[in-house]
């Protein structure tokens, strides 16, 4: 069976213990393997948007991405 999952960068703003995150934005790209998306999750992290946010730490994941990552999010997360 093919998996029809695709991931999506997501950046949340932390506490400095990491022990509290919020998901802040959600790249739209959608990235075909999980390879994929994390071999560009450290350029979001160095992006604009990653700067803008303010919480002691920035952190990003990447997540399978759905109908809803459409709703809330920035077009490109890139430097």
């Amino acid at each position: 069976m093919i998996s029809s999952l695709a991931y999506a960068i997501i950046l949340m703003g932390c506490s400095d213990d990491m022990a509290m995150c919020k998901e802040m934005v959600r790249d739209q790209r959608v990235f075909a393997t999980l390879q994929e998306c994390e071999r560009t999750e450290a350029r979001a992290l160095q992006s604009d948007v990653a700067l803008e946010i303010d919480y002691p730490v920035v952190a990003s994941k990447c997540a399978a991405a759905g109908k809803k990552f459409a709703q809330k999010g920035a077009s490109h997360i890139e430097g």
